[in-house]
């Protein structure tokens, strides 16, 4: 099987009895080195990505206010957005340009005085592209705005230096291209002068098993060994052949901006003639696991794929679409 569907992102899953067992403070500190923070007190744990943004979302904006208005952007999470509501806020979108990123442009408009925060996916699991999150955070501070960012889909995959960013709360779970296990997740916070949030932190937190925690230290340290800018680079240029096969290809269509190295190894495609289920379901039979995005199918390329499976991936998508060109093959 080939998987291409952000499933398969495990570090070969070595039993947690073959590991010597680490602390909760290890495992801060590979994050801390990983994410470039400088104080690892300010990283806490959980069970999941979605339980962390959770946590920094009720921090942030409870106490509730008579009037609370929060910017989104457009690649956020559904639980995100039921989230929101259900702290009674009122929510515009920042939409994306025609690239697929935030438009940072039309950021500034939609602040108003009863703003409270901006919340950034920083990646987007459908087409791939990334926000600025530096010039995000650089136009939160103009209105002192505090920036809350969900890395679910970004952490592992691209470089993030959150002490440069200047985000005041990064989510995100163990699993995916951290290649740890599930049931992990992470909030990383900066630091504020009366250490409130730390506090409030410290005594939520929610320590996930320590067999777990074993397993992703594990995955941390296979990461740290090759940086996450080799891996970065390596699963980009898969995506990159990927990519310019399936574009060159009629018929197909390739959504998002590619013109960018910021951005994650995804590749969302539309085809004449097939919904993205039929094409999800055309690359099952042949034993390659794909994802899909709204109306689109999507292939996620990760550190254990390989030339010869975005080869045999290429010529699957070719032979659904009948089309016999051997130029085209990467």
């Amino acid at each position: 099987m080939i998987y291409l569907n952000n499933a398969e992102k495990t570090l070969g899953k070595p039993a947690a009895k073959d590991l010597s067992p680490v602390s909760a403070d290890y495992v801060r500190g590979q994050l801390a080195e990983i994410f470039h923070i400088k104080n690892k007190e300010n990283i806490y744990f959980g069970s999941s990505g979605t339980e962390m943004m959770e946590k920094a979302l009720r921090i942030f904006l409870e106490p509730e206010a008579e009037q609370c208005h929060v910017i989104v952007t457009d690649a956020e999470q559904e639980d995100t957005y039921r989230l929101l509501k259900e702290l009674g806020a009122e929510i515009s979108v920042l939409k994306n340009t025609s690239c697929g990123s935030p438009d940072c442009e039309e950021l500034a408009a939609l602040i108003r005085p009863e703003t409270r925060a901006i919340v950034c996916a920083h990646g987007g699991s459908a087409v791939g592209n990334t926000a600025d999150l530096e010039q995000i955070c650089a136009i939160a501070r103009r209105y002192q705005l505090p920036v809350i960012s969900d890395g679910r889909f970004t952490a592992g995959a691209i470089e993030v230096n959150l002490e440069n960013s200047g985000v005041d709360a990064y989510c995100f779970s163990g699993e995916k291209m951290l290649m740890g296990p599930e049931g992990i997740g992470v909030l990383c916070v900066k630091e504020r002068p009366d250490n409130s949030f730390s506090r409030k932190l410290s005594e939520q937190e929610n320590l996930p098993q320590a067999e777990r925690m074993t397993l992703f230290s594990a995955a941390l340290e296979f990461i740290g060994n090759r940086s996450v800018y080799s891996i970065a680079m390596l699963t980009h240029r898969l995506a990159k052949r990927f990519f310019e096969s399936a574009s060159a290809m009629d018929g197909v269509t390739v959504h998002g901006d590619f013109s960018t190295r910021e951005r994650l190894p995804i590749v969302a495609i539309t085809a004449e003639g097939f919904s993205a289920e039929e094409i999800k379901a055309y690359m099952k039979a042949r034993g390659i696991i794909i994802g899909t995005e709204k109306h689109m199918a999507r292939f996620s390329f990760g550190y254990f794929n390989t030339r010869v499976q975005v080869k045999e991936t290429v010529q699957c998508l070719m032979d659904m679409m009948g089309i016999d060109d051997p130029y085209l093959l990467p």
